[in-house]
């Protein structure tokens, strides 16, 4: 049996409509492809959340505020700054180190959260592999301040009472494990003296008790220490840095009495682990723009701070450097404070 063939103009319509489904169906591969590569490139296209695991009105705040100010306005996406104080930060880095790496949530992470709290506090809910470093943000001054009815008028007078009267002296910090209490923990092991360790739940809280005359000394940030030195209410002792502190250029260093001491804090800012390389590096670029802004920098420097300079690679590398240099105190701080429990 024999079939009919189709009429000519039949056949050049069906050749035509072929084309086309083969044009479609190539376009819609292509789009296919793209779209992850579209994802990443997009970042952010959405609000991103910074973490900052204190209570507002700190350093860590105004330093996290100050710079999610200004990634907002160059990624025209809102960065939202979120307060999860407690639990010496760990509350606040726990919650990024659980969070989707995405790139979405962030953590502004204080050194001691890396450096002493996972070495000091039993079960600590993160390590310090479940985040991945972005850059420092910036670096912080400290001033070693004493109450204004302190019997001690300079470093070298406190010193000198120290080591006649271990233990009588008595100083400030944020709570165990803090900032402030690594400081001095680290200048009575340089300096050969025993001072007594006065708690607070915040370190605010133990810049008042300094004031007040309740406590004898403390290690605080320059931006709070300098304005309380020129109007009198606390004494400052000496500068714990290696260069002069802008607004008070004639402390006298603790360097100069103690040999080799210096001490800074710093932030950085991480990201969860496992964020895509993509990601982190928009992140590293935007961070980097954000730092060499002309009034980031001076409003970081009227806060007593340095701008910080480190990728993820260098903040990694410091993270490593710190914690070493802490090693000998940490055991120490360790045990004292299981016997206060």
């Amino acid at each position: 049996m024999m079939i009919a063939s189709e009429p000519p103009a039949n056949e050049a319509r069906r050749g035509m409509e072929t084309i086309m489904l083969k044009r479609v169906c190539g376009a819609l591969a292509a789009l296919s492809l793209a779209l992850p590569l579209a994802a990443v490139a997009a970042y952010p296209d959405r609000p991103v959340t910074l973490v900052v695991p204190s209570v507002p009105g700190g350093a860590a705040d105004v330093v996290g505020r100050l710079v999610a100010a200004e990634m907002s306005k160059q990624w025209s996406v809102p960065v939202i700054v979120e307060n999860r104080a407690g639990g010496a930060g760990v509350i606040g880095s726990q919650a990024v180190a659980r969070a989707k790496p995405d790139g979405y949530t962030l953590l502004l992470g204080p050194d001691a959260s890396f450096t002493a709290v996972p070495y000091l506090m039993q079960d600590v809910p993160y390590r310090t592999e479940d985040f991945a470093p972005v850059a420092t943000l910036a670096t912080l001054q400290y001033v070693l301040v004493a109450s204004p009815t302190a019997p001690f008028k300079s470093l070298r007078e406190l010193l000198e009472q120290a080591r006649a009267r271990p233990d009588a002296i008595t100083y400030a910090s944020g709570g165990p494990g803090s900032t402030h209490h690594l400081a001095m923990a680290l200048f009575e092991h340089a300096a050969g003296i025993s001072l007594k360790h006065v708690p607070y739940k915040a370190a605010p809280q133990g810049f008042v008790g300094v004031m007040g005359s309740q406590v004898d000394l403390m290690f605080i940030v320059a931006s709070t220490a300098v304005p309380q030195i020129k109007a009198g209410k606390v004494q400052g002792l000496a500068n714990a840095g290696a260069a002069s502190i802008a607004g008070a250029p004639d402390l006298p260093m603790v360097k100069d009495e103690v040999k080799d001491f210096t001490f800074y804090s710093w932030f950085g800012l991480f990201a969860p682990a496992r964020t895509p390389a993509p990601v982190l590096a928009d992140l590293q670029r935007a961070v980097a723009a954000v730092l060499k802004s002309p009034e980031v920098r001076d409003k970081m420097q009227a806060q007593g701070m340095i701008v910080g300079d480190q990728d993820g690679l260098g903040l990694s590398d410091r993270i490593a450097h710190d914690t070493r240099v802490l090693a000998p105190v940490l055991s120490d701080i360790k045990t004292a404070t299981s016997k206060q429990q």
